[in-house]
């Protein structure tokens, strides 16, 4: 388990292509549900080997793919994927905790988390982190897996639970939220937590 949390070495490298592979659907459904200005700069949380920022940047061309992660072995994959592979946009991959991002404020116009929510330590403190670098009129979104029956990684429901905290906290920052299902099997789904910045962005 510990593995799966923060990889390192020769397993760690099995893991996060395992990762990938058992993220695969989540990311996409993600990605697809992210809508950054042209030129605009977003930021993931836990980004692992970066297949979702992958994707984001091969949807719309950015002007700053950016995101911190506390797995050195995951910072190292990631930056040789994105290298050549996010279009014109600086790359900015940091290692360190969701709860002390190390951005100016209201830098990004997305910030988002794929499936690692559920293990910050102390996911009020990261969200307010996230709120903080977000642009106003910019979108936080966290990405949940919900596991419909029992399973290796989690309990069933434990998806829902996580969301509905999520939920609370977003609003309590102030965030316009709305949340979404998308349903990939009968045992497993995908919850989509948004919360908007009050607030116009720029241009």
């Amino acid at each position: 388990m510990q593995q799966a949390v923060r990889p390192q070495g020769a397993f760690g490298v099995v893991m996060g292509w395992l990762m990938g592979g058992l993220n695969a659907a989540q990311n996409r459904a993600t990605v697809d549900a992210l809508d950054p200005p042209p030129g605009g700069a977003v930021l993931e949380i836990g980004f692992g080997p970066g297949r979702a920022l992958e994707m984001l940047a091969n949807k719309v061309p950015l002007g700053l793919v950016a995101g911190i992660d506390h797995s050195e072995l995951m910072v190292a994959r990631a930056r040789r994927r994105l290298n050549g592979h996010r279009g014109d946009a600086a790359l900015d991959l940091r290692l360190g905790e969701a709860g002390d991002l190390p951005f100016p404020d209201e830098k990004f116009d997305v910030a988002f988390a794929v499936n690692s929510f559920h293990l910050w330590p102390d996911p009020e403190r990261a969200l307010a982190e996230m709120a903080g670098v977000l642009k106003p009129g910019g979108d936080l979104l966290l990405s949940i897996r919900d596991v419909r029956n029992g399973g290796r990684f989690e309990a069933p429901g434990k998806g829902q639970a996580s969301a509905k905290a999520a939920v609370e906290t977003m609003r309590d920052l102030g965030l316009q939220v709305r949340q979404r299902e998308i349903v990939h099997s009968p045992s497993r789904a995908t919850l989509l937590v948004r919360g908007r910045k009050c607030g116009r962005a720029d241009g």
